[in-house]
């Protein structure tokens, strides 16, 4: 088969149709669990908030705090970044609270 620039700009348009519906998925963020306690409800909350208004947050893991922007949300993490490091992965059954800016 012979390749034409019409046939070229097809697949071209396909790849990005594809990895814009990949990045679309990807950027969706879980819902709390329906057994999802007040505070696990409520720690989904501000991380939502912290991540569609690019506001800061502090997160205290087992005496540390940990202060930066919410990057991303999945179902047992957080990824955050902040001024010393690009990324950094937080457990969200390890979060003990959580402060908003």
């Amino acid at each position: 088969m012979k390749s034409t620039p019409m046939l070229s700009m097809r697949y071209l348009c396909l790849a990005l149709f594809l990895s814009t519906m990949s990045c679309a998925a990807m950027a969706e963020e879980p819902a709390a669990p329906p057994s999802a306690d007040l505070f696990e409800r409520e720690a989904l909350k501000l991380l939502k908030a912290s991540f569609e208004k690019k506001r800061g947050v502090v997160v205290h893991v087992n005496g540390e705090a940990i202060a930066g922007l919410v990057k991303a949300i999945g179902p047992d993490v957080v990824v955050m970044s902040s001024r010393e490091f690009e990324t950094v992965i937080v457990r969200r059954e390890k979060i003990d609270s959580i402060e908003a800016y």
